[in-house]
C-alpha cells in the first residue's frame, strides 16, 4: 500500500464523506457538510451544559413560587428539552458530517416542531419571571436554534440535491456496465 492510499483511507475514517466512490473509482474529493450548520452545532454542544446549569438553578430558585400545574409543566418542558436537545444535536452531527438525509431531516423536524415551541415558551412566557442571566442564556439558546433551523434547511436542500446527482451517476455507470456485458 502506497502513501497516497494510506492517507486516503485515514482521511475517509476521520472525515467521512470526503471522497465518494462509485464502482470502486474515486470521483471527487468534496466535503458536502454545511459549515455554518456545523459551527452552530459545535457552539450548541459547548453551550448546552451552561444552559442546563442556569436553567436548573432558575428552577431551584423559583420552584416554590409556582402553583402545582406550573411546576408540572416547567419540569416536563425542561426534561423534554434536555433529552430532545441531545437527540437533536446527535442527528445534526450525524446527518451533516456523513451526508445522511434522514438524520438531517430528523434534526430539522425536531428543531421546528418540538424545540422551537418549547424554547419559545421558556423565553417568552411572562409568568416565569426570568432574571437577566436566564434571559441572556435562553436568548442565546433560542438564537442558536433559529440559526440551526435556517442553515439546516439549506444543508438539507444541498445534500439532497448532491445525493440525487450521485444516484444518477451510479445508475448511468450500472447501465453502461450492463450494456458492455451484453
Amino acid at each position: 500500500m502506497d502513501w497516497k492510499q494510506t492517507v486516503t483511507i485515514m482521511s475517509d475514517k476521520l472525515f467521512p464523506g470526503l471522497s465518494h466512490k462509485i464502482d470502486e473509482k474515486l470521483i471527487g474529493n468534496e466535503v458536502l457538510s454545511n459549515l455554518p450548520l456545523q459551527i452552530s452545532l459545535y457552539f450548541n454542544v459547548i453551550f448546552l451544559p451552561i444552559w442546563l446549569i442556569v436553567i436548573t438553578l432558575f428552577l431551584y430558585d423559583q420552584f416554590n413560587c409556582f402553583n402545582e400545574l406550573y411546576k408540572f409543566i416547567i419540569i416536563t418542558i425542561i426534561i423534554s428539552l434536555y433529552s430532545l436537545e441531545i437527540l437533536r444535536l446527535y442527528l445534526g452531527y450525524e446527518g451533516n458530517l456523513r451526508d445522511k438525509i434522514p438524520e438531517l431531516a430528523g434534526f430539522w423536524m425536531l428543531s421546528i416542531l418540538l424545540q422551537l415551541p418549547l424554547q419559545s415558551f421558556l423565553l417568552f412566557n411572562p409568568y416565569l419571571k426570568l432574571k437577566i442571566l436566564e434571559i441572556i442564556v435562553q436568548s442565546v439558546m433560542f438564537l442558536l436554534l433559529l440559526f440551526e433551523i435556517f442553515s439546516g434547511y439549506f444543508a438539507l436542500k444541498y445534500t439532497s440535491k448532491m445525493q440525487t446527482v450521485y444516484f444518477r451517476i451510479s445508475n448511468i455507470n450500472v447501465t453502461r456496465n450492463k450494456a458492455k456485458n451484453e
